[in-house]
């Protein structure tokens, strides 16, 4: 015979042999316990408890089970039952017995008014109106009992229609109200009245078989990609329900609501709409999953701190005040247009920040803001940042905490974009850094890629924010409310970055800050590159520079070197290629010719060439000396001019004098001269493009002697023309001189 069979309620807690269990469920004629330690279930043991062992542990009184125990909301149903079986309500879980405890509340405290009980003086009678100020008075007080009693507060009220005020936490209507009274009463006040019946609701299994072949066929239709509407599918099978309807008698018609076939659609599986509608490429991309990332670097080793370094650029939802109107010039022409649309005079951008940011700790590294498009200059910029100590930049930006994060990164990823190619690439390839190009997924670079929505943060601080798009700004001036200076947000992102995100717990960290995980991390850093180093790399090159007895010239400052003398004797005419920092003026590197390098041993391919008092020097602080240089020259020019000008005229003069006295000709070409240079060049014109007359008369004959074209006059070699040389020559009158005869044509 079968043991009689005996299911266990979820919250219910059963002990054997002193240990607690708590039910997890039914697998055939077998419970299934999972144990509890401390309140707390463990999902590593489960137990099995048959039904035959029950009955044989029941009868030698070595089980003992607590019907409710782990439901504060079942106990306290059962108080309010007088102790009645609530074996109905023993599966449901703790929240929904929290909804049926406090919908008995609700159906409690209004009959205690309508009774005139509990203090209530004035009776409530059920009406729309009595009812509806109950629940006026009421809904905070059980409210507040609720959190008292569970410890949670009750949802939000169901969405509503726009422009209506949805509830901070639900509470009843006064039909909602009526209708538990009249629950309660029919089912003589059990609280088993109120227990769910959601799987006796809907249509389901009552559509027409014809009818549900057709919804299938369009339904499935609806994910193609035509990307059609679900009114499309329904007009669809509305003209195939029309057809079949047509061949059945007026009683056997068949019909289907809009809303039931947008209830089908919405079954369809997203999954399978986006492939129709997005492609397969960008399905995968959405639906295949992340993982981890990248963990390994060589496929060996774990990733550690400072071995990938992400970088990109992201243009800042705010926009900012450029008052500086020397680099407006050099601004986009979105911004200029901008400006002119404004009609004020100040100018508003949206800045472009450049962000490399640690992997592994999720440190900022390296940070740049510039008022300017996305440039290979901003990201070495950023670079620069990531290999120096900044310090001194988080003090400026009046942070509390110290910003530690410098070294020389393994690898630095990127995406394929203009900023990060060219000189950038070279950059890299100077300090010996590795630069990754992941593709254009931008899950491969996904550590940069959130953090930028970091930012946001800060965005929504300031007035004057874009926002992404225009549809989510709305009628929002951002222009016009644009606050912060774009040379202060600089600062203002470093105090953030320091002081705010550095120090916040961080998801992908299990909670730990990023400045803790730096400090965590084990891992010995690779430092970063010397001074000379970064000079090479992050230098101005300047080329086609002459080494002189005294140095090299650059912008008026001179240069010098030991060896500059031996380097001038073997370059000879060739000129050298520098490299310069314009962060400091006080040194230059001189690049040495490869085939001279072996007579500079121990020097490499550069020579560091020093000014006098100009280390520390900027190359914006230098020019403007410069200026102040030349303007000073003038100024002295101006104030030696009455000098200079009255010795010069006193000379001319003297001059002048010198020259009548001694009979010397003047020089200076005269009037009378201009003018018979000029006739005699009109001449010479004339003649350069007159016509000559065309020969005529009768041919001459071939027997002409050598005298009959003419006498030479040229002069003879003595030196001595002869006389009588013009008389000889031949006249007009003699005959023509044409050589040429009829029979020559």
């Amino acid at each position: 015979m079968a043991a009689e069979r005996y299911r266990l309620g979820c919250n219910d807690r059963v002990t054997i042999d002193g240990i607690h269990y708590r039910p997890s469920g039914r697998k055939g004629r077998v419970n299934l316990l999972r144990l509890v330690i401390d309140n707390a279930v463990t999902d590593t043991t489960v137990r099995h408890l048959s039904d035959e062992e029950y009955a044989r542990l029941r009868d030698g009184r070595k089980i003992r089970i607590e019907e409710g125990y782990y439901s504060f909301a079942f106990q306290l149903l059962r108080d309010r039952a007088d102790g009645t079986n609530l074996s109905d309500l023993s599966d449901l879980d703790d929240e929904t017995l929290r909804d049926i405890a406090w919908k008995v509340e609700w159906c409690t405290r209004f009959r205690q008014a309508h009774t005139g009980q509990a203090g209530h003086e004035i009776r409530c009678k059920k009406t729309p109106k009595d009812m509806t100020d109950f629940i006026e008075a009421e809904h905070e007080l059980i409210h507040r009992w609720y959190l008292g009693m569970f410890g949670t507060v009750r949802p939000p009220g169901r969405n509503v229609q726009p422009g209506a005020q949805r509830k901070p936490y639900d509470y009843p209507s006064a039909s909602a109200l009526r209708n538990w009274l009249n629950l309660l009463d029919a089912g003589e006040d059990q609280p088993g009245v109120f227990r769910p019946k959601y799987g006796k609701c809907g249509n389901r299994n009552q559509l027409d078989e014809r009818v549900r072949g057709i919804v299938e066929k369009h339904v499935r239709q609806y994910a193609t990609g035509q990307r059609i509407k679900p009114v499309d599918v329904f007009t669809r099978i509305e003209a195939d329900l029309m057809i079949l309807n047509r061949r059945l008698p007026s009683a056997e018609r068949v019909s289907i609501d809009e809303s039931t076939v947008r209830r089908w659609i919405k079954k369809l599986p997203p999954i399978l709409i986006d492939l129709a509608h997005l492609g397969p490429k960008r399905t995968e991309l959405k639906y295949a999953p992340v993982g981890k990332g990248l963990v390994s670097v060589d496929g060996l080793s774990p990733l550690a701190r400072m071995d990938r370094v992400e970088m990109d650029d992201w243009e800042i939802d705010l926009f900012a005040i450029l008052k500086d109107r020397r680099v407006r010039p050099d601004l986009a022409p979105a911004a200029k247009a901008e400006a002119r649309r404004l009609k004020k005079n100040r100018t508003v951008v949206r800045c472009t920040v450049t962000v490399a940011i640690d992997v592994v700790t999720k440190c900022v590294v390296g940070l740049h803001v510039t008022p300017f498009a996305p440039s290979a200059a901003g990201s070495k910029s950023a670079l620069h940042s990531v290999v120096v100590d900044k310090t001194t930049v988080a003090k400026l930006a009046r942070a509390a905490s110290d910003w530690p994060m410098t070294a020389r990164p393994l690898e630095v990823a990127t995406d394929g974009g203009p900023a990060f190619a060219g000189d950038f690439h070279e950059t890299l390839g100077k300090l010996r850094i590795e630069h990754r190009l992941p593709g254009k997924d931008p899950r491969t670079r996904g550590t940069i890629e959130s953090f930028f929505g970091t930012f946001k943060r800060l965005c929504r601080i300031y007035t004057g924010r874009s926002f992404s798009n225009v549809v989510e700004r709305g009628d929002y001036p951002s222009e016009l409310l644009a606050s912060v200076l774009a040379e202060d947000l600089y600062l203002r992102l470093v105090r953030f970055v320091v002081d705010e995100y550095h120090h916040k717990p961080h998801s992908s960290l299990g909670g730990m800050r990023p400045y803790e995980a730096w400090h965590r991390a084990g891992n010995d850093l690779d430092p970063p590159p010397d001074d000379f180093s970064r000079l090479l790399a992050f230098g101005l090159s300047v080329r086609n520079r002459v080494v002189d007895a005294d140095g090299i010239t650059y912008l008026h400052a001179r240069y010098r070197h030991p060896l500059m003398g031996k380097l001038r004797g073997f370059l000879g005419d060739r000129r050298v290629s520098i490299v310069t920092n314009p962060n400091d003026m006080g040194c230059i590197l001189v690049g040495i010719p490869p085939d001279l390098r072996t007579h500079f041993p121990g020097d490499g391919a550069y020579l560091v060439f020093e000014a006098d008092d100009l280390d520390g020097v900027t190359l914006v602080e230098w020019l403007r000396e410069n200026q102040q240089l030349r303007r000073f020259e003038k100024q002295e020019k101006l104030a030696g001019n009455p000098f200079r000008l009255m010795a010069h005229h006193d000379l001319m003069q003297d001059a002048e004098e010198a020259r009548r006295r001694a009979g010397v000709p003047s020089h200076v070409v005269s009037e009378e001269q201009l003018n018979r240079m000029v006739k005699m060049v009109e001449r010479k014109g004339h003649v350069a493009v007159s016509k000559r007359p065309v020969p005529s008369g009768p041919p001459m004959s071939g027997n002409v002697g050598p005298g009959r074209l003419g006498t030479s006059v040229a002069t003879p070699p003595n030196g001595r023309r002869r006389p009588g040389t013009i008389s000889d020559l031949p006249s007009a009158l003699d005959g023509s001189i044409n050589l040429y005869g009829e029979d020559h044509e």
